[in-house]
C-alpha cells in the first residue's frame, strides 16, 4: 500500500508505511507539491493525508495540487458500511469556527486554537486576520483559508465525487484516527474525500 502524509515534515511521526512529503528535509521524500507532480503512477495511492497544508498554498496553484491528488488516489467505495480504495483525509484550520468566535469576542478561542499568529499579542481582529493570511518574511504562513462549503466546490471541482464532514479523529479509516494523524482539535475542518471510479476491475 502506498500511503503518504503530505505536509507531515513538522512534527508528524514517520511509521511504517507512510511516506512524509514536505518541503522541510525532515521529510522522508522533499517536494514541492504546489509546482512539483507527486511521483505516483495513476490510480496507485490507497490514502493521502494532509493536515494544516492547503492554506499554505497560492490558490492559483491549489487547483494543480487537488488534481494531483485525485490522479494518484484509487477511486473509494462503500460497500456494507465498509470503506475500501483511495481516501483524501483533510484538516485546514476552520475559518467558519474563527468568525463565530470573533463576532462573539471569544478571545479565549483564538488562544486555545492550535495556529501560528503574526502577532500573537494582537487584539483579536488581528488574531482573526491570521487565519486568512499571516505571510511571513520566511514566507510561511496562510494565504488561503476555507470552512465547509468552500473547501468542498474545490473538491467537487477538481474531480472529487464524495467530501464527507468529519471531526476530531473520527475517519471513515480506522488507522487515521490516532494523535499520528489528528493533531488538532480546537481550531479544524476534517472531511474525509474520495472519487469513485470502477470497482473490482469492472469498468464504466
Amino acid at each position: 500500500m502506498a500511503k503518504l502524509n503530505i505536509g507531515g515534515g513538522k512534527g508528524h511521526p514517520k511509521l511504517p508505511g507512510w511516506t512524509i512529503i514536505d518541503l522541510r528535509d525532515t521529510a522522508d521524500l522533499v517536494l514541492d507539491i504546489s509546482r512539483e507532480p507527486l511521483p505516483y503512477a495513476d490510480a496507485s495511492v490507497d490514502v493521502v493525508f494532509t493536515s494544516h497544508t492547503l492554506e499554505h498554498i497560492q490558490p492559483a496553484n491549489l487547483g494543480f495540487v487537488l488534481d494531483e491528488f485525485r490522479r494518484v488516489l484509487k477511486p473509494g467505495h462503500v460497500t456494507d458500511g465498509r470503506f475500501s480504495g483511495g481516501l483524501l483525509r483533510i484538516a485546514v484550520p476552520d475559518i467558519a469556527l474563527a468568525i463565530r468566535a470573533y463576532a462573539a469576542g471569544d478571545l479565549a478561542f483564538f488562544k486555545k486554537a492550535e495556529l501560528t499568529y503574526r502577532d500573537p499579542e494582537a487584539p483579536i481582529g488581528g488574531l482573526l486576520a491570521s487565519w486568512f493570511y499571516s505571510i511571513s518574511p520566511l514566507g510561511n504562513g496562510h494565504v488561503h483559508c476555507f470552512d465547509e462549503a468552500y473547501l468542498a466546490h474545490w473538491l467537487t471541482t477538481h474531480g472529487f465525487d464524495r467530501c464527507v464532514r468529519s471531526s476530531y479523529r473520527k475517519s471513515v479509516l480506522e488507522e487515521l484516527r490516532s494523535d499520528a494523524f489528528d493533531r488538532r482539535p480546537n481550531s479544524s475542518l476534517y472531511m474525509d474525500v474520495w472519487h469513485e471510479g470502477p470497482a473490482n476491475g469492472e469498468t464504466r
